[in-house]
């Protein structure tokens, strides 16, 4: 618990802290995560995108040990962290696929073709239409009718978009990994359409378990050290989203309107409701996109996520008041600034609609990962 009534200590920078951990562990340079790199231009450190959320990446069995080592160790800490973060009531900003948590619930024998989905979601959808392929051919084989030339005939004649299986130059190796080896000698062996349901199998079960078991488990290993895990099995995987990251970047429930946000907010020391500042405020904030929405949340709390049930379930809720300055001194020119610990919002009486956005968008993007303000 860091102590009270210091600079720059208390439930602001606690927060700031856990949301910046966990951009840290986005990194694409940890090779921790599936996903597309995102950012990284102009010498800026990229990060990982899944629109699925995250979910490890795949190791072979014939990985470095050092390699592995150095992963096992960083999901090891990624335990702990989530374990003392649900634990204490933090948010984290770590957006993680519903399949890893189906592992932190211990489900992972009950994963299938259908939990790729929310893991590698092309890889899922062409899996998908393999299968169909599969069904076909057994269809065929099943069919007493057919002679078995015949049957070799229409089991040839079965394609993927007018392409033969074995044109599609598939090899047993993990799609994205050539290095990993669905089996023992794997990128030696076709897919043909006599082995695509064993391909499909193997596929589903590397994404799934056998590429990730080593991560998952040291990732469980941390977080037993910090909190039992059997407290979690009360809640479904869908709902573990909530439980370690609030209600999102946006409001939780109900929207940035105006209505919503005047029962929010409490207006106090030098304004009302009814105040000018007050009303140009309400109208910036509802207009502003998700990613404005997160800056600015992230400004007044230390956190991009806001609790489940969004602004409404702000403790103590958010209070503006009057940002006091001399009086030979002009509010355009001052920033507004907050009080991360108590939800609480200094706002200069701008003179108009215009400069109260500026203003505020210039302070919610740079008065941010700085644990020194009071």
């Amino acid at each position: 618990m860091l102590p009270s009534m210091k600079v720059g200590t208390g439930l602001g920078p606690t927060l700031e802290f856990y949301a910046l951990v966990s951009k840290e562990l986005q990194r694409s340079d940890l090779d921790l995560w599936l996903g597309s790199q995102q950012g990284g231009g102009g010498g800026a450190t990229s990060h990982v995108f899944s629109p699925c959320g995250l979910f490890p990446a795949p190791l072979g069995r014939t990985t470095k040990v050092s390699h592995l080592v150095k992963i096992r160790s960083k999901f090891r800490f990624l335990g702990k962290l989530m374990a003392k973060a649900v634990m204490d009531s933090r948010m984290l900003d770590l957006p993680l696929s519903v399949t890893f948590y189906r592992w932190l619930l211990g489900e992972e024998q009950q994963l299938g073709v259908a939990d790729l989905r929310h893991v590698a979601p092309d890889v899922y959808k062409t899996l998908v239409r393999f299968q169909a392929l599969v069904r076909q051919r057994d269809a065929i084989a099943a069919d007493a009718t057919l002679s078995q030339d015949a049957r070799r005939t229409q089991m040839d004649a079965l394609t993927l978009d007018g392409c033969p299986i074995e044109e599609l130059g598939l090899d047993l190796t993990l799609p994205g990994y050539p290095q990993i080896e669905l089996r023992k000698g794997g990128k030696d062996i076709a897919v043909t359409i006599h082995n695509l349901d064993e391909y499909c199998k193997l596929v589903t079960h590397w994404y799934l378990i056998e590429g990730v078991s080593r991560q998952m488990e040291s990732f469980r290993e941390g977080f037993e050290v910090v909190f039992p895990q059997q407290q979690l099995s009360m809640f479904y995987p869908e709902e573990m989203e909530a439980v370690f990251c609030g209600g999102g970047g946006s409001s939780n429930g109900g929207g940035w309107d105006v209505r919503t946000l005047s029962e929010c907010c409490r207006p106090d020391h030098g304004y009302t409701a009814e105040s000018r500042a007050i009303r140009f405020l309400f109208e910036v904030l509802a207009s502003y996109s998700t990613q404005e929405q997160r800056d600015f949340v992230q400004f007044l709390t230390g956190s991009p996520r806001l609790p489940v049930g969004g602004l409404k379930s702000l403790t103590p809720p958010l209070t503006v008041v009057r940002k006091t300055l001399e009086p030979n001194q002009d509010a355009d020119d001052f920033l507004p600034s907050v009080m991360t610990c108590v939800n609480y919002l200094k706002l200069p009486d701008y003179s108009t609609l215009a400069v109260m956005r500026h203003k505020l968008g210039v302070a919610a993007r740079e008065g941010q990962r700085s644990f020194h303000l009071s």
